[in-house]
Order: C-alpha cells, then structure tokens, then sequence
C-alpha cells in the first residue's frame, strides 16, 4: 500500500474534507496508521489504513465513524462475538458494508449480516465494493445518512426512480397524452404495457 500513489481528488472542497476527516480520525487516541501511500501534488491524497479497537470505535464514534470520501480505511481488532455486533450496531446508514470470513463462521457472520442489512444498502461478502455503473443491478444507496433517499438508488438504470414524480393517466384519450405514453410511442422509448 505504502507504493501506492496518491490520486487526485474532485475538487478543493471534497480534497479539503478528506484531509480534516483523515487528520480526525487518525489522531484519536488509540488509532495508529498501518500504512499510507504516496505524496502527490496538490489536491491529492494518499490511500490510508488506519487500525483501531472496538472499544475505541465506541468511545469515540463521533470521530471515527464520519464518512471520510476518499481512500481511507479502519480495521477495526474485536475480541469474540459480543464485541463485533457491538461495533456494527454503532454503525449508521451507509452505502456497503463488506464482511470477510472464512469457511464454517456462519454462526458467527449470520447475526452480523442481520445488522448489517439494516444500516447498508448493498451487502458484500469476501470482496470489496464495485465501483459505480449505469447498469441494471446497480445498486447505490442506503439508509440515512448515507442517502435522503433510501427507496432509490443514485446510480444505476434505477436511479431515475429519484428523478421522477408519478402521475397517472386514467382514461385519457391518446391525442392528449404526452407522447412517450401514447400507443404508437413515437418516441420509441420502452414501455410495458398490462405488465407486458
């Protein structure tokens, strides 16, 4: 990781709240820094990995729990069980959460997905997080605070579910419905029609 360069960041804003967040969360007491990439140029920032307990997690969840965007991870050391569902119950709504296990912890990682399930809106199992993508089984979103809107996604061919206001045409004669929802479409846009 150490080898890995920085990348540059968006904009000056999203640059300048990864930096606070990491600074934040790496000098809380009982965090230390596993490792960080390399420098860059301005606007860029360096792939940290920090490493922490669970009761520090907990104590000092304001800190550590704040989403940092951008390439910023904490491993998180528990002691049995009853530690690891505590530090997934402090968790709030978020976009994914990974778990990583070993063949024959299903006892162990079934009470976790339970939680998990309510604070993230894709669950990943032995794997890190796609990137993003227009496509059909996108999807990216999550309870609050991860998103405002937790019924949609904000990527993905679902994602105009977010954009949209419903309305009802009952009954309406097909010269006065707009054209994507007339029977000859001459928008050819895709329709069902009787669920067809």
């Amino acid at each position: 990781m150490r080898a890995v360069p920085a990348a540059r960041m968006l904009h000056p804003g999203i640059h300048e709240g990864y930096r606070k967040r990491s600074s934040a969360m790496s000098t809380v007491d009982g965090v230390r820094t596993l490792a960080k990439g390399g420098t860059g140029e301005e606007l860029t920032a360096a792939p940290t990995l920090l490493a922490t307990a669970v009761r520090t997690l907990l104590r000092h969840q304001d800190a550590l729990l704040q989403e940092a965007f951008g390439r910023l991870s904490v491993v998180v050391n528990y002691e049995g069980r009853d530690e690891l569902l505590a530090a997934a119950e402090a968790f709030e709504g978020n976009l994914t959460a990974s778990v990583h296990a070993e063949p024959g912890e299903t006892d162990l990682v079934r009470p976790l997905l339970a939680r998990l399930r309510e604070r993230a809106g894709r669950l990943v199992f032995n794997a890190w997080p796609t990137g993003v993508a227009v496509t059909e089984a996108m999807h990216h979103g999550g309870p609050y605070p991860a998103t405002t809107a937790v019924l949609h996604t904000s990527v993905g061919s679902a994602a105009i579910g977010r954009f949209l206001r419903p309305v009802s045409y009952q009954g309406m004669p097909q010269d006065l419905l707009p054209e994507a929802l007339r029977d000859d479409n001459p928008l050819a846009v895709p329709q069902r029609v009787n669920h067809a």
